[in-house]
């Protein structure tokens, strides 16, 4: 095999290149956590240099991208894009930031976290946060099939062929599926599932699947879950892997290594100067590019034309010879016992990729890597006590270089967050938020504090020396540098877990994803009417600047606040545009985006309470338009799902909106409940219909309230919806990672402060006993005991507390 070398460095993102894509050995995709994606067009060849163009930015953090080749309708092909906005970009690649994507894909209700393309059969497959994989048809951009049955976050997803895709998951199962959502096998992956890449066949591995998982281990697979072999080598998490052309594959993950494998044999090992390398692709030529955690992307070839120049490759090679190596991830160290410089002379390795520490003569440690391709020993890094190590502090028993103070309630002491260098923020962070029950929306502002308060600091350097000079050997500088900010505050939360006692008195407002989103997404639709000569639903000039008007004053808004919009000509006038494409639009899938426009002017205007159409007001002619029909719910809940956030937020958002809810409640609840069987299937779903039932619990334990007749009976009403929905769902891997328990657990949690919250507010011994005889609450709580949902801290509390009430 020709030995893998470096043949260009792709650097201008600010963050973590967290996704990749080589189409050919002159065009290449990387994705960042700084929200932006990027094409790069090689310019020369010889060395190879590449100039990037920003294709597209958003402030949430890209995680995935893809690439459809050129067809007639997309000449120049197609850069599929997704992160933690929840919306699937498609774009072409001279596209640039400024202008519009050629499709907006918006569904899923959490981060996306990996894509693939069928370009034959022209459709994408994605996988979320939210537990779901979703499949959708190039140039309709809406979702056309649901691949249901997964417990945690779809971390990797397979295009196999025209008929068949996979997914892997947190829960630990690979699935395969049919087009049309059938489950064909399902198998576990012996551990989490992080990536998954197809074998095509005439391929030297005897097999048709790899899976990579967080025990480190690839596994390859019979589609029917027969295991042919496992392949070890990588001593931390997998992130990503991708298939040659010449029947290898490789694999990159935590450990700072790409790995290049054939059969059951590591060919050769490229250590990084990184901390995690997030992701690997391969061309049709047999180029690798990598991107990883020190902001870079990286192309290596086999091709000596395609090699990058001397000092381009000299500089790389100096950045992993002085990688600091933190003492604390390679354990005990024995000076006494060490070999010497000698033994990289004496002794060969037994496998590429195997390490050796090695005791140099001024004392230091130093990690070499052994090559079986130059059948030698490279120097990969120097073992460094971490920043600060004779400044330790001690918490709860263990020593950490930081420890953090973190405001979160005024009046209330600080929470302590521990945090060690050699740790990932965001990992810590998740685990911090977690621990302590907080919404993971805080996720990125944790991780960004812990690396904002570094002030400068670097692994074996103490916090009062200067910064070292020269490029950053870990990619650590906007990553694992943590500081001396003695305290953080995150903004008041609109969320739940600031309510320490029961009942919850505060409304509560669902506006996760963004305005401009949907703003995008009318555009487009409209534009598709306009194209296809359907005058009777497109808008006219007037419509869209109203619109335009609207949704500017939408993005500007805090909805994490109390404030309101002030009452506007636009938003006036928006309302009746929104409204007719919310009942109007064909197919009705078209209207979400429209209802979505009424969910955030409802959380952000109390004037949509007053609004009316032919004396109809909002509430009746949202549900006469269709969206709680069976026929369409059976097929697509995100209409009914975005219908109950209207709900929810109408309360959330002015006395006219609950006065309105108030007028119209049997026609709002008897439609909220018949979606319930579906909740199961549906996370967010379950999240919108438990957060309608929270606002009503609120509203009905309100003083000026709880004394009007038949309370108990709504209060029971409650227990009975919340009670159904709450024994619909699965089990919760408890293993899975924390951002997906806190997706997973979500409307358990909520719906456990509705019942509560009537329980209390009410203060009904009849009440109570109905709950305990007649909805079984008290077994329920158990089951949801055993079925691993109270395992967050944040359950804790308030399972006592609602226990206590019951009895």
């Amino acid at each position: 095999m020709g030995e893998y070398k470096l043949s260009a460095v792709l650097t201008g993102h600010t963050s973590d290149v967290r996704a990749v894509a080589l189409p050919d050995s002159e065009f290449a995709i990387t994705a960042s956590r700084d929200g932006t994606t990027k094409t790069w067009k090689r310019t020369t060849s010889k060395p190879p240099t590449y100039e990037s163009t920003e294709s597209s930015r958003g402030a949430a953090y890209k995680t995935c991208v893809a690439f459809v080749p050129p067809t007639k309708q997309y000449p120049e092909g197609l850069v599929i894009s997704g992160g933690q906005d929840t919306i699937i970009e498609a774009r072409q690649p001279s596209s640039t930031a400024e202008s519009n994507a050629d499709g907006l894909m918006a569904g899923h209700a959490n981060q996306i976290s990996s894509l693939d393309v069928n370009a034959e059969e022209g459709w994408i497959v994605s996988g979320s946060w939210d537990g779901t994989a979703k499949l959708w048809r190039i140039g309709q951009w809406e979702p056309e099939v649901d691949f249901p049955g997964h417990e945690g976050t779809v971390w990797a997803v397979v295009a196999y062929n025209d008929e068949i895709v996979v997914t892997g998951c947190a829960d630990k199962g690979i699935r395969v599926f049919d087009t049309r959502a059938k489950v064909m096998a399902e198998f576990s992956a012996r551990d989490v599932c992080r990536a998954l890449a197809k074998i095509p066949e005439g391929h030297s591995t005897k097999g048709q699947l790899l899976s990579a998982s967080n025990d480190s281990v690839i596994r390859v697979w019979t589609l029917k879950g027969d295991l042919i072999s496992e392949l070890y080598g990588h001593e931390a998490f997998i992130y990503s892997l991708a298939v040659l052309p010449d029947g290898k594959f490789v694999s990159s993950g935590e450990d700072r290594t790409v790995r290049i494998w054939q059969d059951s044999s590591c060919l050769q090992t490229i250590t990084l100067p990184a901390v995690s390398v997030w992701s690997v692709a391969a061309s049709a030529t047999g180029d690798i590019i990598t991107g990883s955690s020190d902001k870079t992307a990286r192309i290596f070839t086999t091709d000596p034309d395609r090699v990058a120049d001397a000092a381009v490759e000299a500089e790389f090679h100096e950045a992993v010879k002085s990688s600091s190596i933190p003492q604390q991830t390679v354990g005990a160290i024995n000076k006494t016992d060490m070999e010497g410089p000698d033994f990289l002379q004496r002794k060969s390795g037994t496998k590429d990729g195997q390490i050796q520490m090695i005791k140099e003569n001024d004392g230091s440690v130093s990690a070499y890597s052994w090559s079986n391709v130059k059948k030698s020993w490279d120097m990969v890094g120097t073992v460094v006590d971490s920043v600060g190590s004779d400044q330790k502090k001690n918490y709860k028993g263990k020593e950490y270089d930081y420890v953090f103070d973190v405001d979160i309630e005024d009046g209330k002491p600080p929470l302590k967050l521990p945090y060690n260098v050699t740790q990932n923020p965001h990992e810590v962070a998740t685990k911090w938020l977690q621990d302590h029950g907080l919404p993971m929306t805080y996720l990125e502002e944790t991780a960004n504090f812990i690396v904002r308060g570094t002030q400068g600091a670097a692994l074996g350097q103490s916090a009062s020396e200067p910064e070292p000079s020269g490029p950053d050997p870990l990619g650590i500088e906007s990553r694992y540098r943590p500081g001396a900010t003695s305290s953080y505050k995150p903004p008041a939360p609109n969320s739940l877990v600031q309510a320490k006692r029961l009942p919850q008195k505060d409304y509560v407002s669902i506006v996760a994803g963004k305005p401009d989103a949907t703003y995008q997404q009318i555009l487009k639709l409209n534009t598709r009417y306009v194209e296809s000569g359907k005058s009777s639903l497109m808008l006219s000039d007037a419509e869209l600047d109203v619109l335009t008007k609207t949704f500017k004053l939408l993005q500007g808004h805090n909805f994490d606040g109390k404030s309101f919009l002030p009452k506007t000509r636009a938003i006036e006038a928006c309302l009746p545009v929104a409204v007719k494409i919310a009942t109007h639009w064909q197919p009705p899938t078209n209207r979400l985006a429209a209802l979505d426009l009424l969910r955030f002017l409802a959380a952000a205007s109390p004037d949509v309470a007053d609004f009316e159409v032919g004396g109809e007001d909002i509430i009746t002619t949202v549900v006469t338009s269709g969206v709680f029909d069976e026929s369409l719910v059976s097929t697509n809940t995100k209409l009914a799902m975005v219908a109950i956030r209207l709900f929810s937020n109408l309360m959330f958002g002015s006395e006219m909106g609950r006065d309105l809810l108030e007028a119209q409640s049997g026609l709002v609840i008897q439609n909220v409940k018949s979606v319930t069987p579906y909740c199961r299937q549906d996370i967010s779903l379950s999240i919108a219909v438990t957060t309608y039932y929270l606002n009503l619990a609120v509203w009905l334990t309100r003083p000026e309230n709880s004394q009007l007749k038949g309370s108990e009976d709504r209060a029971l009403t409650i227990v009975e919806a919340v009670s159904q929905v709450l024994e619909s769902l699965p089990a919760v891997d408890a293993i899975a990672s924390g951002n997906t328990l806190q997706q997973a657990t979500e409307p358990v949690f909520r719906g456990l402060y509705a019942v509560g919250t009537v329980l209390a507010g009410l203060d009904s011994s009849e009440l109570r006993d109905a709950a305990r005889t007649i909805f079984n609450m008290g077994t329920l709580i158990s089951q949801l005991r055993q079925r691993g949902y109270f395992n967050e801290p944040r359950f804790h509390g308030l399972v006592d507390e609602v226990e206590r009430t019951l009895a």
